[in-house]
């Protein structure tokens, strides 16, 4: 009862825990993506601003340099056609008027204030001397004009620009009232998907100074002051963001708190701005209301979760207490009663079957368990066996290693010594790996740190070297908490080692290849042309050997398909030479042999497998290629001689590359060619054999392949 109790307290528990972590997370970052949508608005009404007053700017400057607008001799009523025309472009201009540059107002777009003085306005007086915007203003002088009240007067911005004859004369200013209705309408334009998100969210442009010049009505004489003080730092920097803010009432008490979101005006283009800012805010209560909300429903569905879940914990704690306390029972019995032997079949969990019937087990006997313990290591070992993986633990304090049983299956090392420690195992390294293997090891054991490293370690079955990757962690002790032993595995990599080299091998045979290919052809033409009757028979000769050396590359172009077999068919030593060496005419009968060729070849039918077809295609394609530039081919008179031998699959088969009649050798050459160093990479690494070659022989070299047959049928 205890345990269900327990059980059913901890998962309410965790259940509230979780429920209320996963709320305050969730309201936070709603919070802050709320926050984040009020400054993109106010950063939207800012940009727009900006937008609007470069073009009326702009509109006014196209309109002040225009021709009928410089020219003296134009009528008054060609330049109230174009101030008209542009009132009626853009509706939200009041008035546009052409002044003279004694300042007295020579035509307007709608025929108000012709002929009056504006010499003194600051809109002529800076519109003389270059663009120019002012800041928003009440036209109380205008209000009668335009069919206003003196209570209610238009609000203008003044925008100005100089006309200028051709020597740069001021011949007049361009000049227009903008309705500050044009400000609202934006403000209303980007505000309305905020408000359906956020009803009562309300906007503010403020002047330079931090005065209101838009915005509710009851807040017009407000500054930034009263309404955000908070954002007056960054506003100077020229940053946007948001804030919460509880601004101060007039009698000086705190007012409910609001988020606010703040953008400055940055000018567009030429338009410098008239560092103007704007504001977005509502009241932080209804703002942050979807994110309370969320936390609330979070909570909610958190509480019932913990109730279903401190439920169902109690249910199993009973299913797992009632049979553990049966098994607990008998336990007693078997302690007190050396005789009986009876275990509670439990039904229930899977964990309480298993106890059960492991106490069943031990009672039945010791010989069983040790049965069962063998069969399930056995198990194991063939599972890590089979994919190439041993375990392995060592004991920094004796530093002996646990006994790797059967490590023939991952080095082909014998198995395991009477005492196998770091020196035993170096040992086994290659003595190029093993001072490598030794510092990589004293650094991790000083510094407790993970294990890993590959290296190479003997191979008794072939005289192969094989590469090894050893992982580990270290293992702590519970009393000290300090580092005493290491575990891991040790896993075989020498295939993937072995792709890694054929790739790398690839690349520089590719680069390789191509040069030679040039060489050969560049030899297969000089050697056509000196024994050649006329063009066409040499064009005949030259297209077969061509054709013979086509397919040759073709048989090793295969080599880079998919599988084991990478794209090849098993063939014959004799059909492969025969393919590769066709091109200098081989002697001998059949469809390709004449008596004429410069290639022998002597052999016994020799299986090659389909990987080592590639390989071995490879080398003598780079005897013949030397042969051809420096050897027996590059002269009429030589000759190439093959003979191969065969052997039951565990001898080798040895392969003799022999050239006669070629330019005289004088010795080993003082350094070798990539070709040669290619050569024996491929004998050695891809098809495991050696390479003998023999300078000594003044009419050619002599090469001696010694490949195992074993290895050559893969």
């Amino acid at each position: 009862m205890v345990l269900s109790t327990a059980f059913g307290a901890l998962a309410l528990l965790a259940a509230v825990i979780s429920s209320a972590a996963i709320g305050r997370v969730a309201d936070g970052r709603i919070r802050a993506d709320i926050g984040a949508e009020f400054t993109s608005a106010a950063e939207n009404v800012a940009a727009l601003l900006d937008r609007g007053l470069f073009e009326r700017l702009r509109d006014v400057q196209v309109a002040a340099s225009l021709d009928t607008m410089i020219d003296t001799n134009v009528t008054l009523d060609g330049r109230r056609r174009i101030l008209k025309r542009l009132q009626e472009t853009y509706p939200d201009y009041a008035v546009l008027g052409y002044i003279g540059a004694d300042g007295r107002v020579v035509e307007t777009s709608s025929g108000i204030l012709r002929g009056a003085d504006v010499s003194g306005r600051e809109y002529f007086q800076r519109g003389k001397q270059g663009p120019f915007v002012s800041d928003v203003h009440d036209a109380i002088l205008m209000a009668p004009l335009l069919g206003r009240g003196s209570d209610n007067p238009p609000r203008f911005v003044d925008l100005a620009a100089p006309v200028r004859a051709a020597d740069n004369a001021l011949v007049g200013v361009v000049a227009a009232h903008l309705y500050w209705e044009w400000a609202e309408g934006i403000e209303r334009h980007v505000m309305a998907p905020i408000l359906a998100r956020h009803p009562g969210a309300e906007a503010f442009i403020l002047s330079k100074t931090g005065q209101v010049l838009l915005g509710p009505r009851r807040q017009r004489g407000a500054s930034i002051t009263d309404l955000a003080p908070s954002a007056l730092p960054d506003l100077a920097n020229r940053k946007a963001g948001s804030v919460v803010e509880r601004p101060r009432l007039e009698n000086g008490a705190e007012d409910r708190p609001y988020l606010v979101g703040y953008a400055p005006t940055h000018g567009h283009r030429t338009y410098q701005g008239l560092g103007w800012s704007v504001l977005v805010r509502q009241n932080a209560e209804a703002a942050f209301a979807p994110a309370r909300q969320l936390a609330q429903q979070v909570l909610l569905w958190g509480f019932v979760a913990a109730a279903l879940a401190a439920a169902l914990g109690w249910l199993l704690a009973g299913l797992i207490t009632r049979p553990l306390a049966d098994l607990c029972r008998a336990a007693e019995r078997l302690q007190t009663d050396p005789r009986a032997i009876e275990v509670p079949n439990s039904r229930g969990l899977r964990e309480v079957m298993l106890l059960s019937s492991s106490i069943s087990a031990l009672v039945a006997g010791v010989r069983w368990r040790e049965t069962a313990l063998q069969d399930s290591e056995a198990r194991l070992r063939i599972a890590t066996e089979a994919a190439g993986i041993k375990a392995w633990e060592i004991d920094l304090t004796s530093g002996q290693h646990s006994h790797l049983e059967r490590r023939s299956a991952v080095t082909g090392l014998p198995d395991p010594v009477a005492e196998w420690t770091i020196e035993t195992f170096l040992v086994d390294v290659v003595p190029e790996d093993r001072d490598g293997v030794l510092q990589v090891y004293n650094h991790v054991v000083e510094n407790s740190v993970d294990l890993c490293f590959s290296c190479r370690v003997r191979h008794q079955g072939d005289n192969e070297d094989q590469w090894v990757e050893v992982r580990g962690v270290p293992l702590a002790d519970s009393a000290t908490a300090c580092v005493t032993r290491y575990t891991g595995v040790i896993e075989n990599i020498t295939e993937r080692k072995r792709k890694e080299q054929a790739l790398q091998l690839l690349v520089r045979e590719l680069d390789h290849r191509v040069k030679n290919l040039f060489a050969v052809f560049d030899g297969l033409v000089r050697f056509t042309a000196k024994t050649a009757a006329d063009p066409a028979t040499m064009a005949r000769v030259l297209q077969g050997r061509i054709t013979a050396l086509s397919s040759a590359h073709d048989l090793v172009r295969d080599a880079t398909g998919d599988g084991s077999s990478r794209g090849l068919r098993a063939t014959t030593m004799g059909a492969l030479l025969q393919t590769l060496l066709a091109p200098y005419g081989v002697r001998g009968s059949g469809d390709h042999g004449r008596p004429s060729g410069r290639v022998e070849m002597v052999g016994p039918s020799v299986l090659v497998g389909a990987s080592s077809a590639a390989a071995l295609a490879l080398v003598v394609h780079e005897l013949a290629t030397n042969a051809s530039r420096h050897g027996a081919l590059s002269v009429p008179s030589g000759v190439v001689s093959l003979t191969w031998s065969a052997g039951s699959p565990e001898d080798e088969v040895v392969l003799s590359w022999q050239e006669r009649a070629g330019p005289r050798l004088s010795g080993q050459p003082a350094r070798h060619g990539f070709g040669i160093s290619l050569i024996q990479q491929s004998v050695a690494g891809q098809l495991g054999g050696r390479l003998d070659l023999d300078w000594s022989q003044s009419e050619g070299l002599i090469a001696v392949l010694h490949l195992p047959a074993g290895r050559l049928v893969r």
